[in-house]
C-alpha cells in the first residue's frame, strides 16, 4: 500500500512539473495578447473596414504597424535632428501633461534608458540583508550605484518576481555576480529556489 501511495504521487508530482510550466505560459500569453489587443484596438477599428481579412488580420495589421513605428521612433531618435526634436517634444509634454514625467522615469528606469542600470538589465547579486556576517542571503538585481558606493537593489520573491522589496545597502553586504544572467535568476525564482546549485555553484550556496 505504500509503495502503491508513493508510486500515485511521485506521478502525480512529476505530470505537475511537466503541464504546470505549460499552463503558466498558456497563461501569460494569454494575458500578454489580450493586453496587445486592447492597446491595438483603436488602430484596429480604423484599419478593418479597409480590409478583407476580418477582424483577426485587421489586429495583425495593427501590431505590426506599432512595431514599424517602434522601430522607425528609434533610429530618428539616434540622429541629431530626431534627439533635439524630440527633447522638445518633450519638455512640452512635461509642463502640459500632468504624470507624464513620472510615467516616463518609470518605463525609462524599468528598460534601463534613464540613470540606473534598469529592473530589466540589472547584475545580478547576492545581498545580505542582515549584516556582512550573516549567513542568509537572497538573490537582488542591482538597479543602482551610488556615489558613495552603496547600491540600490530589486530583490524579487518567489514565485512571482515581479513583486519583491527595493533596498539601499552598503557595499560590504551586496556580493556582485556579473557572470550569472538575469534570466538565469529569474528562473530560480521563479522555481522558488530550485536550481539554485547550479547558478550560484556550491560555495555560494553554502556561503548563503
Amino acid at each position: 500500500m505504500r509503495r502503491l501511495r508513493n508510486f500515485v504521487l511521485t506521478a502525480m508530482l512529476g505530470g505537475l512539473a511537466v503541464i504546470l510550466p505549460l499552463l503558466l505560459f498558456v497563461a501569460l500569453a494569454r494575458w500578454f495578447a489580450g493586453l496587445l489587443r486592447e492597446l491595438t484596438q483603436p488602430l484596429a477599428g480604423v484599419i478593418g473596414p479597409h480590409i478583407a481579412g476580418g477582424e483577426s488580420l485587421a489586429f495583425a495589421v495593427a501590431v505590426a504597424v506599432m512595431l514599424a513605428a517602434c522601430f522607425l521612433t528609434g533610429i530618428l531618435l539616434r540622429t541629431r535632428v530626431g534627439a533635439m526634436a524630440w527633447e522638445s517634444i518633450d519638455h512640452l509634454l512635461e509642463r502640459l501633461t500632468p504624470g507624464y514625467r513620472t510615467v516616463r522615469d518609470t518605463v525609462g528606469q524599468l528598460l534601463g534608458s534613464g540613470q540606473g542600470t534598469g529592473a530589466l538589465r540589472g547584475e545580478v547579486a547576492l545581498v545580505r540583508l542582515n549584516g556582512p556576517q550573516s549567513p542568509v542571503s537572497q538573490i537582488a538585481i542591482v538597479t543602482a550605484r551610488h556615489a558613495d558606493g552603496s547600491f540600490t537593489v530589486y530583490v524579487p520573491t518567489a514565485p512571482l518576481p515581479t513583486q519583491g522589496f527595493v533596498y539601499h545597502l552598503r557595499p560590504e553586504v551586496v556580493e556582485l555576480h556579473p557572470e550569472i544572467g538575469f534570466e538565469a535568476a529569474m528562473r530560480v525564482v521563479l522555481a522558488c529556489g530550485s536550481g539554485a546549485a547550479d547558478l550560484l555553484g556550491a560555495e555560494a550556496v553554502r556561503s548563503a
